[in-house]
């Protein structure tokens, strides 16, 4: 019976044939938009392989929310449905076989001006309407060519111009010009793309009509790389003409010029090149807030007849007659025959952190005037301006307020130490200041007006090491305005007193500079030329090594004039392996050949510095300040990383550095920069899940501005690798191109990142409150002057806030979604808060208030 089956058995497999399991199907994602960072109005596109007849897909938000669903035949790409603003994840299903990624829609980044560097797109090349022209080179007749708009290839958009020539007929050159925005600019940078040209001609005319040429050597690689122009009357083969033909540059600039010359393409009679993202920088002003124009009577300022010591009179008034700027100036006049002292006019205002306060005065009576600013404890810091005896306006500039010609204090802490920030001003005509012992006096007072911090958000990179330069515009877009990364030593330096900088070194600070990222250079670690103890990071430790390590820098400086600020070393405290021994007396030693050396030959260099101190080194950074270290440096570098604790904490830790800082440098603050400060996602012990490294790094941003951090940069900008269990693979917004999920693909935390960025672009903290139900509610003025708001709680569940308001306000999302809310006819409008930001902005906002 057994073998009968068998048989059976046997004839029946034989009919059907082997059975073959099914295949998976093949489906991968990779990102057409670099890092699948996508902008309001962007289609939303990804690359799509596939062997499947069709594929399924769907987008959740960053709590798993499916908001968008859909099919579609296999293709080349994918589009999906999802044009709000916000961090998604989507998956795609080709049969049994996933695919997933992510992606993020973000609102464009600004280009309005802000401390730091301003760029002028002069070269987007996405329409005709941009104003370049070609030019044939008509006074060597022959060539040819031509320029349009290239929609085949880009750096950047959707197109590129490309400019060609053809000289097998004679000619020596052909190019493309266009005129320039009046920008008194300290740079120029572009991309470019060439199959076969060796140089470019680059042609600026200043204000003069002088053209000043150079040679723009190319690399010889044919897929974009970036150029630079920083100095507009020198370079290589450098020549000028028209003019005043003098070869001094006199800015502005009013028209650039590209060039394809003849003699570029080797052993050919035609060539071409593309260019893309043209941009012209200049410094921007510094951010102010004005506390006194004079052109309403609203702003707030009144006369006080100085009661305290009776008898004297006088008025304010809005003066018409030769006002400083403006339609009208504030006149105030004194009379003293029946006693006093003094007069004043005065005025509130909401908290500001000011760091220099200027004014403009007009008068034929007086010596000097009385200033007084009272900080936040309430105490009066009251300083004399001294005037230049001209009948002219002049401009007053204070940038000291706890000291000054005739320095008091009184109130408040009464300390003579100042706490900003300010709250109030006065400014006092005084009796014993009229010239020749009169009576009788009036002065003019005009644009008064308090200069603030610029606030920076910046992130750590790693394009010194080894990251590729394609990430820096997702850099870029995410709103970071400084970068910071290094340029080794031991890399630099391979034969003694002689320095070649890595390519490398120059490709990312040229990137940073098409970008717009401003560069934080740290010279670092050590370099067994010299002191080579066989120890992680090799610190010098004996003069001749710290002598050598301060030429390095010196030589970085040199060879990279766009840097402006430098770091010696990163974090010495924890890290300054060897003899030095990690210790404050070692690094004072370094740092003050360093800072001796660099200040000698580049003044005007920032130097950072400090040893980085992180929360559990504070009694390190007391020992260095006690030895005199803050006499060399600028700014002090801190690393207050706390993974266990929310970003809440940053601000004491902040406020012990500035406090020792204080201490053992005569009261006087130094700026203080966070320049490195973090959460790690992943498993490895005290990471943090995702969205809760999106909603701590906004908070961070936010927070710190409080406690006058003039930059702060996360660390680090993307993931190092892709283990979950190794902590430093984690610290990033954006995820590492061996990544399942692509390539520069976005965390949650890059996008509650960008979000914070816009909002904080050109931002003045004005000040912090407290609504209740543990509410912070923390108050700005944005970069055109509108008050903003940013709530959140430290802990706890969601509630609601009410905000009073006159007409429609603006709430903003942690991830950048936007809703514009009426008020009811009670003017209230009710917003849901939690522990993530939420951004309230509007004019007529006038406070909010917690149930």
């Amino acid at each position: 019976m057994r073998r009968t089956l068998a048989i059976a058995l046997g004839v029946l497999l034989l009919c059907l044939g082997t059975i073959t399991p099914a295949q998976a199907a093949v489906l991968t994602l990779t990102p057409i938009t670099r890092g699948n960072v996508f902008t309001d109005g962007q289609a939303v596109k990804f690359g799509l392989n596939t062997d499947a007849a069709s594929v399924t897909w769907s987008a959740a938000d960053v709590n798993g929310t499916v908001v968008a669903s859909g099919s579609q035949a296999a293709a080349t790409t994918l589009q999906v449905t999802v044009t709000t603003r916000g961090w998604y994840k989507l998956t795609v299903q080709a049969g049994t076989t996933t695919a997933q990624t992510t992606f993020a829609i973000l609102s464009p980044v600004s280009t309005s001006a802000v401390a730091g560097l301003s760029t002028s797109r002069v070269g987007d090349f996405e329409a005709a309407t941009e104003g370049w022209t070609f030019y044939p080179g008509s006074e060597f007749p022959g060539a040819t060519g031509g320029f349009a708009l290239d929609t085949t290839d880009n750096h950047s958009g959707t197109g590129s111009g490309k400019l060609t020539g053809n000289f097998s007929a004679g000619g020596a050159y052909v190019s493309v010009n266009r005129p320039l925005p009046s920008v008194n600019a300290t740079s120029v940078s572009f991309w470019a793309k060439t199959a076969n040209l060796s140089f470019l001609t680059f042609r600026l005319t200043d204000s003069t009509g002088q053209v000043h040429q150079q040679r723009l050597t190319l690399s010889g690689a044919t897929d974009w790389q970036p150029l630079t122009v920083t100095r507009f009357d020198g370079g290589k083969q450098y020549s000028h003409f028209g003019g005043v033909n003098d070869g001094v540059w006199h800015g502005p600039a009013k028209a650039v010029e590209v060039i394809l010359d003849k003699g570029a393409i080797p052993g050919a009679t035609s060539g071409s090149v593309n260019l893309d993202d043209f941009t012209v920088n200049a410094p921007a002003t510094k951010p102010t807030t004005p506390l006194g124009d004079y052109e309403s009577a609203a702003e707030g300022w009144t006369f006080y007849p100085g009661s305290e010591f009776p008898g004297a009179t006088g008025s304010l008034a809005l003066d018409t007659v030769s006002p400083q700027a403006g339609a009208q100036s504030a006149k105030v006049a004194a009379n003293f025959s029946g006693g006093g002292n003094y007069v004043a006019i005065q005025r509130t205002f909401t908290p500001v952190n000011l760091n220099a306060l200027s004014l403009w005065v007009k008068t034929t009576g007086l010596s000097a005037i009385g200033l007084r600013l009272t900080d936040s404890t309430g105490q009066v810091h009251q300083q004399r301006l001294t005037l230049s005896g001209s009948s002219a306006w002049q401009q007053l500039t204070v940038t000291r307020f706890d000291g000054g010609t005739g320095y008091l204090h009184f109130g408040g802490a009464d300390d003579g130490i100042w706490h900003g920030p300010a709250k109030a001003i006065m400014l006092t005509l005084d009796h014993s200041l009229i010239i020749g012992g009169g009576t009788t006096a009036t002065v003019n007072i005009d644009t008064v007006t308090a200069t603030t911090s610029g606030s920076m958000i910046g992130a750590g990179t790693h394009f010194g090491g080894s990251w590729s330069t394609d990430l820096v515009p997702v850099l870029a877009q995410s709103g970071a305005r400084g970068g910071r990364d290094e340029a080794y030593w031991s890399s630099a330096e391979t034969t003694p007193g002689t320095y070649a900088f890595p390519a490398k070194v120059t490709n990312y600070l040229q990137a940073y500079q098409t970008n717009g990222i401003d560069p934080l250079l740290v010279a670092d670690y050590g370099n067994c030329l010299y002191d080579c103890p066989d120890q992680l990071f090799n610190a010098p430790y004996t003069d001749a090594g710290r002598t050598a390590f301060a030429n390095y820098a010196n030589a970085l400086a040199n060879q990279y004039p766009q840097v402006h600020n430098l770091a010696v070393w990163n974090e010495w405290d924890v890290n300054a392996a060897g003899p030095a021994n990690k210790t404050p007396d070692s690094y004072l030693a370094l740092l003050k050949a360093t800072y001796t050396k660099l200040k000698a030959t580049h003044p005007d260099l920032t130097i950072v510095g400090g040893g980085d101190t992180d929360v559990t080194q504070q009694a390190w950074f007391q020992t260095f300040c006690q030895l005199g270290g803050l006499k060399y440096l600028d700014v002090v570098s801190i690393h207050p990383y706390n993974f266990l604790h929310a970003p809440e904490s940053l601000g004491a830790a902040i406020d012990q550095v500035r406090a020792t800082i204080r201490q053992y440098n005569g009261g006087v603050d130094k700026p203080i920069w966070i320049t490195e400060s973090g959460w790690f996602t992943g498993t490895a012990t005290a990471s943090v899940d995702e969205p809760t490294q999106a909603m701590y790094q906004a908070r961070a941003q936010l927070g710190i501005q409080g406690h006058g951090v003039d930059r702060y940069y996360v660390y680090d900008f993307m993931n190092d690798g892709i283990d979950p269990a190794a902590q430093e693979n984690n610290f990033g917004l954006v995820h590492n191109p061996a990544d399942a999920l692509g390539a520069y693909t976005p965390k949650p935390s890059y996008v509650a990142y960008a979000t914070a960025a816009r909002q904080l672009r050109g931002a003045t903290f004005l000040g912090k409150e407290f609504p209740g139900n543990g509410l912070i509610d923390q108050v700005f003025a944005a970069n055109d002057g509108t008050p903003f708001r940013a709530i959140w709680a430290a802990s706890g569940a969601n509630t609601t806030v009410t905000v009073n308001a006159t007409g429609p306000i603006t709430v903003t999302s942690q991830y950048g979604l936007s809703n514009t809310l009426t008020p009811n006819a009670s003017g209230q409008v009710t917003v849901t808060v939690g522990v993530w930001p939420t951004y309230i902005a509007g004019s007529t906002v006038t406070s909010v208030t917690a149930p």
